[in-house]
């Protein structure tokens, strides 16, 4: 009789051991992958004074109080956001600004597949995740120190893709 009980719990255990795998399986079927295709750039602009607003938008096309410094080399950032599997959807958000060599982040711009330009900042936004989308991000930012010919300044920021 012991023998049998034996058996019996091995055969539950065999059990167990199978659906915590199914359920492990299920997470990996949610998957996305995000992949960085253009890093942004507010290309360059006219030495001046701090105090300056310059906008990368989504088209790459730059605004701000201080549009008229800009020169030439705005490039919006892409990334292509690929679902695995299923239809699903995903919130998008930009935080953890960090500005180097007189810049400060005001705000990122971004514009998800075919909508319009909206920013990613906290609460972020919620996209339709469906096959592969592409996010368009831009950034907003002020000088905080007098910029002269041949200085480089740079800003960075996390884009965070949470599957809902």
């Amino acid at each position: 009789m012991a023998l049998r009980t034996h058996r019996g719990l091995v055969r539950i255990r065999r059990f167990v051991l199978g659906g915590a795998l199914l359920v492990a399986l299920d997470v990996a079927f949610a998957a996305i992958e995000v992949t960085e295709v253009v890093t942004p750039n507010l290309g360059t602009w006219f030495s001046g004074a701090p105090g300056r607003q310059f906008i990368l938008n989504t088209d790459e096309t730059v605004g701000g109080a201080n549009a008229a410094d800009y020169v030439v080399g705005a490039l919006s950032g892409q990334l292509t956001v690929q679902k695995t599997q299923g239809p699903g959807s995903a919130n998008i958000t930009a935080d953890n600004f960090v500005g180097f060599d007189g810049v400060t982040i005001n705000a990122v711009p971004c514009r998800w597949h075919d909508q319009p330009q909206t920013t990613c900042d906290a609460p972020g936004i919620t996209g339709a995740l469906q096959a592969t989308r592409t996010l368009y991000i831009g950034v907003d930012i002020n000088t905080t120190v007098a910029h002269i010919g041949g200085d480089m300044a740079s800003a960075t920021y996390d884009i965070t893709v949470t599957v809902l």
